[in-house]
């Protein structure tokens, strides 16, 4: 079994006793990468969304090609050898999978729900180059997507019960983006519903959705309501603006006589 000069070395060092060679932690330098102070961490992002009651999840790149289709996505790349019948497509949306993390919870008799995931998302670009980070013809990009379902808050005595509505989320997007302050446009989604979407606007920039699922998807998935759904894209909520000082005026105010 001695081939090269590491498998002699194994041998030895077998014989003589692993127990017994001296344990040194490595020494590597690690220098201080800058951080711009118009970015902030994917993980400062979860945490604020995580601190809005919504619970992270993980799900598979790959989904349902006929959910996938559902949700308004009509040419997905499919998988050559997928792992089953299921889940024969890379997922364009993070909606899939919330979905059915969703229905999952409800035959557990789970009452109320609110989940994120951040992740990338597949979709054939025939503009997209090959490179370290970029598969040919592929586009990747990252993005955040939430559901809200059941009621607006943990039930208690000190507030009557509702069910949560695109105005509870809005607010908590609004706390997302901080002083970004996106606009919201009224626009249809193929996944929304017709009367309850909008999109996300940054700078005439669309980066966005926001909406409750469409009555028709939410029929042919038995759910008993519609969940308010949303997805954003990661490069518009890690950008932030940079606070400028302004001088105080050194003259006092006037204030004319009423």
């Amino acid at each position: 079994d001695l081939q090269i000069e590491e498998d002699l070395i194994e041998e030895v060092v077998r014989l003589w006793g692993y127990e017994r060679l001296p344990v040194r932690p490595p020494r590597a330098a690690s220098p201080m990468q800058p951080q711009p102070e118009g970015r902030r961490s994917r993980f400062a992002v979860r945490r604020t969304i995580a601190a809005r009651d919504y619970q992270e999840v993980i799900g598979y790149s790959f989904v349902e090609s006929e959910l996938d289709r559902m949700l308004g996505n009509r040419e997905p790349i499919r998988l050559l050898n997928p792992i089953a019948a299921h889940m024969d497509v890379m997922r364009t949306t993070l909606w899939g999978g919330l979905i059915e993390t969703l229905r999952a919870n409800l035959n557990r008799r789970a009452t109320r729900v609110r989940l994120f995931e951040a992740g990338r998302v597949f979709s054939a670009d025939p503009s997209v180059k090959p490179g370290p980070l970029a598969v040919n013809g592929v586009h990747q990009p990252e993005m955040l997507a939430g559901l809200a379902y059941g009621s607006a808050a943990e039930e208690q005595w000190g507030i009557p019960a509702r069910a949560v509505d695109f105005f509870d989320v809005k607010a908590d997007l609004q706390a997302l983006f901080g002083s970004t302050a996106p606009v919201f446009e009224r626009a249809g989604h193929p996944a929304l519903h017709p009367g309850r979407s909008a999109h996300l606007v940054i700078d005439g920039r669309p980066v966005g959705w926001l909406g409750a699922l469409h009555p028709a998807i939410q029929q042919t998935l038995e759910l008993p309501h519609a969940p308010i759904l949303f997805e954003l894209e990661m490069d518009a909520l890690v950008s932030r603006p940079v606070p400028v000082f302004e001088p105080v005026s050194k003259f006092p105010p006037v204030v004319p006589d009423q």
